[in-house]
């Protein structure tokens, strides 16, 4: 992880010092080059007007096969680059020594380029060495000048002079080494924001790749720039085949609201579905700059996800109503029940035999609305299977056939695909799916023949998977479909109205939708919608129905 200390180089290391000894080399060996061309053409004395020509051409000579010895060395040898540095500096310094002699030292030419070698080499060394350098090539100066003293036929620089140029090999060695050491701490600390800076978009692209929502930024062009695995998911793409790609081309729905978002300040996203057949999510847009023309981030929440949050809050609400109910209201209704069929065994009139029957059937009923409450609070977390929804029909038509309450209803398996699977619960699945077969039986009588119920199932264009119930009786109508779903709510005097509540409640426990597909017509048709996939026929098996959970038998829309 980034952010741990470290001390910072005070030198170039690693590619960087073989870059510069690389590039200090390959200058030697142009030097050198130009000196023996300036002596292969006859310019020498036009140049540099040596005072000795032939240990000029001699030393020429060595230093440019010193060069190229130097340059082979270091391309082929990335090791001792301290002692490498070293050799390489003081060769250069020495051999020049050796030219500016051959020269006189009144040619200040070579004398420059003895002052760009120990330039070149302080960036290499530590300022201890760098400084050493300098010294070398100082006392180097100095003999040159006591030899020619030594020569009174031979004009020279003053001492003055070669001070002067000693004094500034010093002070140019201690410049190029204090702005090497500026240049690799510079380095280094860049490189170690950049490794910090690799390191956070590392985790920022972990944190939002492991989003539950989907997550899409543009930037101001409306190019698509980031985006996560839900966000794809929610697109109905595998991945993006082209990089920044328009919205457009992904969704034009969610293009659409967002081009309206950046023209109008106060308009709100809606919810909308990506995938034809697929649920809606809810986009939420941030601009990413100081206003909405510049990059947008969004976040694509899924509602059936946040439908399941709200879901479970409820839960906990109906929990606590649940548990203060049974306290409150059942204590005293079996009291009243117990006394009254205490009475019933007393000898009454047929006015208190009426009014006495009228207090049991209502108590019944309120104990069946107090029971139902107590199923939904009590309900278990829903633990997702994978539903072979033909297999799973056969066995569930067979238990029905089995009870007696149910003999006058015909039942009729429909298209059903052999390797068609829901994921659901099986024991909410089946509690759903007995409380829609009582509703058909006491709401779905037709006006004359025998009731019918057949069920199927499919899947739709968006991948979602579909089991359905339909009768054969008279539908639901349009006013009374809008609150078909409300808790309380029924058109029978015997009904709780809880009865399509819970079963729509357990739908959605499971990332599932109850819906009533044809309001308004004959033959009421309810469809549960959710997530599913083919199976394999081997791996099919003959799964029935889990009768762990009892159904709640309320019976009432």
């Amino acid at each position: 992880m980034a952010g741990t200390s470290r001390t910072l180089p005070d030198m170039p290391t690693g590619q960087d010092f073989w870059r510069r000894l690389r590039l200090l080399a390959v200058y030697r060996l142009l030097v050198a080059m130009v000196v023996l061309a300036s002596i292969g053409a006859g310019l020498e004395g036009v140049l540099l007007e040596a005072a000795r020509p032939q240990l000029f051409l001699q030393a020429g000579l060595g230093y440019f096969l010193a060069a190229l010895g130097m340059l082979v060395v270091s391309l082929e040898l990335e090791r001792q680059q301290t002692a490498q540095a070293v050799i390489h500096v003081l060769a250069d310094v020495l051999l020049l020594s050796v030219l500016v002699y051959a020269a006189g030292l009144e040619n200040t030419a070579l004398g420059i380029l003895l002052v760009v070698a120990v330039a070149g080499g302080s960036t290499l060394l530590p300022t201890r060495l760098a400084l050493f350098v300098a010294a070398v090539g100082s006392l180097a100066l100095l003999f040159q000048h006591w030899l020619q003293g030594l020569q009174p036929e031979v004009t020279t620089i003053s001492y003055t002079q070669v001070g002067l140029l000693g004094a500034a090999l010093f002070i140019i060695s201690l410049s190029g080494n204090l702005l090497a050491r500026r240049a690799a701490e510079s380095q280094a600390l860049a490189e170690k924001r950049g490794v910090d800076l690799a390191n956070l978009e590392a985790l920022n692209g972990y944190i939002v790749q492991r989003l539950v929502d989907g997550v899409i930024v543009l930037n101001e062009y409306n190019q698509v720039r980031l985006t996560n695995h839900s966000a794809l998911k929610q697109l109905g793409i595998p991945r993006l085949e082209t990089r920044s790609p328009q919205l457009s081309e992904l969704s034009p729905t969610l293009a659409r609201q967002v081009r309206r978002w950046r023209q109008k300040s106060d308009f709100q996203p809606e919810p909308v579905a990506l995938v034809p057949g697929a649920g809606e999510v809810q986009p939420r847009l941030l601009p990413l700059g100081p206003d909405r023309g510049h990059g947008v981030l969004i976040f694509l929440e899924d509602l059936a996800e946040l439908r399941s949050r709200v879901q479970q809050a409820k839960l906990a609400s109906m929990g606590r109503l649940a548990g203060s109910i049974a306290h409150e209201i059942r204590n005293p209704l079996s009291a009243m029940s117990h006394a009254a069929q205490l009475l019933e065994e007393s000898d009454l009139t047929p006015a208190d035999q009426r009014l006495l029957n009228i207090i049991l059937q209502q108590g019944r009923r309120l104990n069946e609305i107090v029971e139902s409450v107590l199923g939904l609070s009590r309900r278990q977390q829903p633990e997702s299977r994978t539903v072979p929804l033909r297999q799973w029909l056969e066995g569930f038509l067979r238990e029905l056939d089995l009870q007696t309450e149910l003999k006058h209803l015909k039942f009729e398996l429909g298209a059903v695909p052999e390797r068609l699977a829901l994921q659901i619960d099986p024991g909410h699945l089946h509690q759903v799916m007995t409380n829609l077969v009582h509703n058909a039986a006491h709401h779905g009588k037709p006006d004359a023949g025998q009731p019918v119920l057949t069920f199927s199932a499919g899947q739709d264009r968006g991948g979602q998977v579909w089991l359905q119930l339909r009768d054969n009786g008279p539908g639901i109508p349009d006013d009374v479909a809008d609150q078909l779903f409300e808790p309380f709510y029924t058109t029978s005097r015997q009904g709780t109205g809880l009865g399509l509540y819970l079963c729509r409640e357990l739908c959605e426990s499971n990332q599932a939708r109850l819906v009533l597909t044809n309001a308004g017509e004959p033959g009421a048709c309810f469809r549960i919608i959710g997530h599913g996939a083919e199976v394999a026929a081997s791996k099919a098996t003959q799964q029935g129905p889990t009768g762990n959970e009892q159904s709640t038998g309320t019976g009432g829309r």
